[in-house]
């Protein structure tokens, strides 16, 4: 994309959000002023000068994408999504490790939507996060991934799996050897239920969890010294549990599942 329409764009919050909107079909002024909150002093310049660019047009009082515009913003809304999901929380982003997700993942982390950001309480730093035992608490399905694990979350797989809700579990190999043996009541248990599957998988994945259940993705990664701060970011949007499904299922194919300890 030449570099005059990039700024053209991506210059003016105006611009793009315009631009954004018409993509949902034309509108009149009156409309575009109410969506956007803006006066028409402020936008009508921008508009003359997205007119002038050959990206949108005027028919009948009413303002359209024209055909190269469809094809800009169709092309520029992907980025624009990504940029929002990592600005909302940019020290976690850019502070942490993403090498051990997927490229074909991480071109698509628009679709994590709006994310809450989770710290540790420092009250209670040893506790599992209260926030995350609550979104869990009535789950019907969980896929976690976890290569760093509170023993503290095993009650509630087991609570969770004497519901009748399916679990799919992946540790790593130390944390599974920690487990099973320091816990290895609870793991029985577990792998005595027929809605649970448990995997081990191989060393060396610098993730330290993603959890997707039917209402939330979870996701913790180490910092850049190798370091799980227990910082995780969180969305309920459905293209985010899709997205954490496939993350799991990747570290899933890495693993082989285990039926005894």
């Amino acid at each position: 994309m030449d570099s005059s329409l990039i700024d053209l764009v991506f210059r003016s919050d105006k611009r793009k959000n315009l631009l954004i909107l018409l993509d949902s079909g034309s509108k009149n002024i009156d409309e575009i002023r109410n969506a956007l909150d803006v006066t028409s002093t402020s936008i009508l310049p921008q508009i003359k000068k997205l007119i002038d660019n050959d990206l949108i047009v005027q028919e009948d009082r009413m303002y359209k994408l024209t055909v190269l515009g469809e094809f800009i913003i169709k092309k520029i809304k992907p980025l624009i999504s990504a940029l929002e999901v990592v600005e909302k929380n940019n020290s976690y982003w850019t502070g942490h490790d993403l090498n051990s997700v997927p490229r074909y993942l991480l071109e698509r982390i628009s679709e994590l939507g709006d994310c809450i950001f989770i710290e540790p309480d420092l009250n209670h730093i040893y506790e599992p996060s209260q926030v995350i035992i609550d979104s869990m608490s009535n789950a019907k399905q969980v896929s976690t991934f976890a290569s760093y694990f509170n023993p503290a979350y095993l009650p509630l797989y087991l609570e969770l799996g004497r519901k009748d809700a399916e679990l799919s579990l992946n540790f790593n190999q130390s944390v599974w050897d920690h487990l099973s043996n320091e816990h290895s009541n609870m793991i029985n248990e577990l792998m005595a239920m027929d809605n649970v599957s448990l995997y081990v998988s191989k060393e060396g994945i610098k993730l330290t969890e993603v959890t997707v259940t039917d209402k939330i993705m979870l996701l913790g990664l180490f910092d850049k010294k190798g370091k799980f701060d227990q910082q995780f970011v969180m969305s309920s949007e459905f293209g985010a549990l899709l997205w954490g499904q496939e993350l799991f299922d990747y570290f899933k194919r890495l693993s082989r599942q285990v039926n005894k300890i």
